[in-house]
């Protein structure tokens, strides 16, 4: 019920990207006549151009610039387009089974959304002198090993780039975007980018299981997913809006020390290979705080400035050493399970003076057990030698907090490949 219910939130998010990409490009096309730099000739304005052939294509050279949609398609085997400086519109490339090669290298600027969907033998693309566009949608180029973006796209609403052979990303230069989402790019081994801004959501997921992610300019984002990955670098990340999560990744360390604020759930799962933690300027997480099956990490700390978690504190593994040492307030509940020979003592400390809000307090560690349930003022606890006892506790609000949060985070983790399957379908 709960994975039905992540692929409900999943394909609404979708939905909703989709119709704000609408949105973005018919306002864009509502302001062509005070952003135009390039005039639009007469007979240069249309509805709509399907070029078949490379000669369709020549048909349209006479003109510096199209106002309209440029649609690529068919058994053209090569593509040029030559002398076009702007088209105030679309240019989508679909389902041109032949094509190998595509130069736009006049374009400076493309006001509605760049496309590139199925093209199952494309090995290279060239946009040398692109620096504008609404945005980035390049989905199902197995072949594709290169793009030339020589000036570099510096102004872009969204980028999405899935199932490609790309090797880098040079030249996906934006500051502000809404979104940023690169998946299952299986020959993609570094992700670097200069962006500043993330106003929707940062997905990066599938891609070498060797890459490396450094998005060491930004400052603030509203939703991140890193998964499978294997290092990441963030290190001006002051605030997230939203949810963070790290998942099913191989890194061995996630420092993110410089981030204050979570305003959703921080959550690191299934990161087989972490060893060490470093969030020691973050002051408070909105939402849930979830650190579970994270194989070889043995200590949880790293969070020496954490005061306020607003949601459930949930902890599972295999690890002897936990510490939360400025903790003040946790309005959810607050679980810790491990087969590690951990000392409750601290957290046992924090339950029996009021830090935890919830009505489920739990420590369950390879020699002892506590817990708690009920209201934090009532006191009705129990402590036993059997970790049994907690782990067949009943329920709660808190728990379901924690679950809450667990689903938004898989929501978002999947978020890329739904995009990647509707744009498919388009």
């Amino acid at each position: 019920m709960q994975f039905k219910k992540s692929l409900f939130l999943a394909a609404a998010l979708v939905s909703t990207v989709l119709a704000d990409v609408t949105e973005i490009t018919s306002s864009l096309n509502a302001t062509i006549t005070s952003t135009t730099s390039v005039s639009v000739a007469s007979g240069c304005t249309l509805t709509s151009y399907t070029a078949t052939a490379q000669s369709e294509l020549d048909d349209l050279a006479s003109c510096d610039a199209i106002k309209g949609d440029l649609t690529i398609g068919g058994d053209i085997a090569t593509a040029s387009i030559s002398n076009i400086k702007a088209i105030y519109g679309d240019l989508t490339v679909y389902n041109a089974t032949s094509l190998t090669s595509l130069t736009a290298d006049s374009i400076t600027t493309i006001t509605g959304t760049l496309s590139l969907v199925d093209l199952t033998i494309l090995s290279t693309a060239s946009f040398a002198e692109l620096s504008s566009v609404g945005a980035v949608y390049f989905v199902t180029l197995p072949a594709l090993s290169s793009i030339s973006l020589t000036t570099g796209i510096t102004d872009a609403e969204s980028i999405y780039i899935s199932d490609t052979y790309l090797s880098s990303l040079d030249g996906f230069d934006a500051t502000n975007v809404e979104t940023f989402n690169i998946n299952n790019n299986k020959n993609l081994d570094t992700i670097e980018s200069s962006i500043e801004t993330i106003s929707s959501a940062l997905d990066i997921s599938y891609n070498s299981e060797d890459v490396d992610v450094k998005f060491d300019d930004l400052i603030w984002a509203n939703n991140i997913t890193f998964r499978d990955i294997a290092s990441v670098s963030l290190s001006n990340l002051t605030t997230v809006n939203a949810s963070l999560g790290f998942i099913s990744s191989v890194m061995e360390s996630i420092k993110v020390n410089s981030v204050e604020t979570i305003g959703g759930t921080l959550t690191i799962e299934n990161n087989e290979k972490l060893t060490e933690l470093d969030f020691s300027k973050l002051t408070s997480i909105a939402g849930g705080f979830v650190i579970v099956n994270n194989t070889d990490l043995d200590t949880i700390d790293g969070f020496d400035d954490l005061e306020t978690v607003g949601g459930a504190v949930e902890f599972e593994g295999s690890f002897s050493n936990a510490s939360l040492p400025a903790l003040k307030t946790v309005r959810g509940g607050f679980i810790v399970e491990t087969d590690g020979d951990l000392d409750c003592t601290e957290f046992n400390d924090l339950d029996s003076d009021g830090v935890i809000e919830g009505d489920k307090y739990v420590c369950s560690a390879a020699s002892s057990s506590t817990s708690t349930t009920g209201t934090a003022t009532s006191g009705a606890s129990t402590s036993t030698g059997s970790s049994s006892d907690s782990s067949s506790s009943s329920s709660s609000s808190s728990s379901t907090a924690a679950a809450a949060g667990n689903s938004a985070v898989a929501s978002l983790s999947i978020f890329g490949t739904f995009v990647a399957i509707a744009l498919s379908l388009l």
